[in-house]
């Protein structure tokens, strides 16, 4: 029943979202006048003041039009300038048809100014406050002077008593009902200029934070480019300064072999660089999306293998392999080798001469994947630096035999294992070194990814 007068009370004074505050006040002093009068008309036929209530179901009428005019066709201006104008018409008439200062009239002019003062733009305060001085005074001076004009209206002393303390009675329920209105409406401005100044806050909270991830980001770029053009210019430098040697030098023969040999592992570690650098470069542009095709996971270990064999002998490394060779997934094929080749990088980097690395892939039916584990004896990771291993960790690392990057290589496995469903973690011991363990699902992906 409430929530239904609420709606009605709505639909009568019109909705705050499209209708302003003073058009609706407006609404809102004719609906309070027209209930008011409609009180007034039947108690003043009764205490037989028959000139009060014929005026008063003429003024009923203006305000019904004026209401309409307001409510309906959205001219609401011209209307409170008639409301005003006839209220201090019909308050001064009903002041001398109805007894003067001995009748209701005065009671009325008080509740017209809580009207007009409650309900009307601010800049209108000071003209009412100055009629409803200036208008009952000069009223109550025309009595004093000319008493003989002021009509006494009551056919008996108890209805002059019942029509002042209806009056009052209407005064103190219209006040109670204007200030409960108002109460409404500052609370709801109140909660809505609250939520206002949480959206901005909120806004305000996410530039802030969007702010510093831009900041952070173009930080990690800038130093990412500083120590890419300080690690690619000494392989580069090495490079060209064997070549110059090997083109201008008679040289034996196993002296330049052995210059090939660093040559070709020198332009390997730039080309390494150079490729992850290219990946995180087009994940940062247009982003990555995995072409899945039906890949044999041990096919793309063996090519690695076959490129890194040259590393591997030059530090005299062991590589085991454990490989399913029958086992299918649903990857994207370039992603793939670009992970293990980071990964079988890393572990021949950070492994000591004359290690091992063990590389297995196994079949797990049980959980519907397989799982790729490349193992090192090498250096191994600090408990520190697990938790941040697979974040862009801009910063030149050098391995064991002084092989350098520039962290990008395992922030990359990471990506790419998740944009091909999978998952990558590590263990690790400092000292006794690491095991990376990269798991893929053996069913093809859905038509959506």
């Amino acid at each position: 029943m409430l929530v239904w007068l609420r709606k009605f009370w709505r639909k009568l004074v019109g909705d705050p979202e499209h209708l302003s505050s003073e058009h609706r006040a407006f609404n809102v002093i004719a609906i309070l006048t027209i209930t008011l009068i409609a009180i007034l008309i039947p108690l003043n036929t009764a205490l037989r003041l028959w000139a009060i209530s014929a005026m008063l179901v003429v003024v009923a009428a203006i305000l019904v039009f004026l209401y309409i005019r307001s409510r309906i066709y959205g001219k609401y201006a011209f209307s409170l300038l008639v409301y005003a104008v006839s209220s201090y018409i019909v308050v001064a008439i009903t002041f001398f048809y109805n007894g003067g200062s001995d009748g209701p009239a005065l009671y009325l002019f008080l509740l017209t100014y809580l009207l007009l003062i409650a309900f009307t733009n601010l800049r209108f305060h000071r003209l009412w406050t100055i009629l409803h001085l200036s208008i009952p005074l000069f009223l109550l001076g025309l009595e004093y002077l000319m008493p003989h004009r002021i009509i006494d209206p009551y056919s008996a002393p108890e209805y002059r008593y019942i029509d002042i303390a209806t009056t009052f009675i209407i005064i103190i329920v219209c006040t109670y009902a204007i200030t409960i209105y108002l109460r409404g409406n500052y609370e709801r401005e109140k909660n809505k200029a609250e939520q206002h100044a949480r959206e901005i806050e909120l806004q305000h909270d996410q530039i802030r934070t969007q702010n510093r991830l831009l900041q952070k980001s173009n930080s990690e770029k800038l130093k990412l480019l500083s120590i890419l053009a300080h690690d690619l210019r000494n392989p580069i430098s090495a490079i060209t300064g064997v070549l110059e040697i090997l083109t201008h030098e008679e040289l034996p023969e196993e002296l330049q072999t052995k210059m090939k040999g660093q040559l070709l592992l020198a332009a390997r570690n730039t080309s390494q660089l150079l490729e992850n650098l290219l990946s995180w470069t087009s994940s940062q542009i247009k982003g990555l999306k995995p072409i899945f095709t039906k890949t044999r996971p041990s096919s793309i270990i063996d090519h690695v293998l076959n490129i890194q064999q040259f590393v591997a002998h030059q530090k005299n490394i062991t590589i085991h392999t454990g490989i399913d060779e029958n086992l299918i997934i649903w990857v994207d094929a370039d992603m793939l080798e670009l992970i293990i080749r980071n990964l079988v990088n890393n572990a021949l980097k950070f492994t000591p001469k004359d290690g091992t690395v063990n590389i297995s892939l196994a079949r797990n039916d049980d959980e519907g994947c397989c799982t790729l584990a490349i193992a090192d004896n090498g250096l191994g990771i600090a408990s520190d630096n697990l938790k941040r291993l697979f974040e862009v960790n801009v910063k030149s690392t050098a391995g064991t035999d002084s092989e350098k990057g520039i962290g990008l290589g395992l922030f990359l496995c990471k990506e790419l294992t998740t944009l091909n469903r999978g998952k990558i973690w590590v263990h690790s011991a400092l000292g006794k070194g690491s095991t990376f363990f990269v798991s893929f699902p053996l069913t093809p992906p859905s038509p959506n990814s």
